[in-house]
């Protein structure tokens, strides 16, 4: 599938592409449950941007962090590596944290009650992910373990993925599940807003889609990039750390449900 196709005289990238398409559907999705909800449209729309801006950064140093000794540095003065570098390659967790500290820092400059916000706004998380992975489906990247059973993908012409191999379509599954967490998630949110409850969303976030991620990276195929650690990944480790701290955090809330 290549990097992108033409129109035209222009190249557009398939990566770039789902971004938008996934922030355009983040931000209806957003829309929608801010009016629901009874929150303000445009607090949410700046805070959104202090979060993606976190993401980017968190996602991009995590990945240089787990691919450190596969860099380059005799290259790090050519301007054409370095922007291949920061160009591609993003680490989602490394997007979380950086995320979560860019809505911290919105909260302290901007005065919004982003706790509120994140609650009633964490499915347009899942779904922008999902668009994401949709990326990485076409473009090759984040690919699977070899497989030659129903939906296997062979890659002819990636820039990442190793080509004439066929392979499990982990990124496509992935994208599918991240659906079904923000439907679970609209639904929570939904139902606390119509019983006039907090809805613990971003706790029901952290564990289904670290339980998700921990799954799904044995039935990938790029752990150089990643980073191992006695059998695990790196996002493995961390999905284990969520789940534990989510656990910690439920019971020093005196044992309370995920949702209300």
């Amino acid at each position: 599938m290549g990097t992108g196709f033409q129109i035209g005289p222009v190249q557009i990238p398939w990566y770039g592409m789902f971004i938008v398409l996934g922030i355009a559907a983040a931000a209806l999705l957003g829309y929608v449950l801010v009016k629901r909800c009874g929150l303000v449209y445009d607090r949410f729309i700046q805070t959104a941007c202090f979060v993606g801006l976190g993401a980017m950064i968190g996602a991009k140093i995590l990945y240089l962090a787990v691919s450190w000794d596969q860099i380059d540095f005799l290259r790090i003065t050519d301007p054409d590596y370095v922007n291949a570098l920061m160009g591609g390659g993003f680490v989602f967790y490394g997007g979380l944290i950086g995320g979560l500290i860019g809505l911290a820092l919105c909260g302290k400059i901007l005065h919004i009650p982003v706790g509120e916000y994140a609650r009633y706004t964490i499915p347009v998380i899942p779904v922008a992910h999902a668009f994401g992975r949709m990326g990485c489906a076409f473009v090759g990247c984040c690919y699977g373990i070899p497989y030659s059973g129903w939906g296997a993908v062979t890659y002819t012409d990636s820039p990442v993925a190793p080509e004439g191999i066929s392979l499990f379509p982990v990124q496509a599954v992935e994208a599918v599940l991240e659906l079904a967490i923000a439907a679970v998630l609209c639904v929570a949110v939904l139902r606390a807003v119509r019983a006039g409850k907090k809805p613990r969303s971003i706790e029901l976030y952290l564990v289904l889609y670290a339980v998700v991620r921990f799954v799904l990276e044995f039935l990938r195929y790029d752990d150089a990039e990643r980073g191992i650690l006695m059998g695990l990944s790196t996002s493995q480790w961390i999905s284990v750390g969520v789940c534990v701290g989510v656990a910690v955090y439920i019971g020093r809330s005196r044992g309370s449900y995920l949702i209300h």
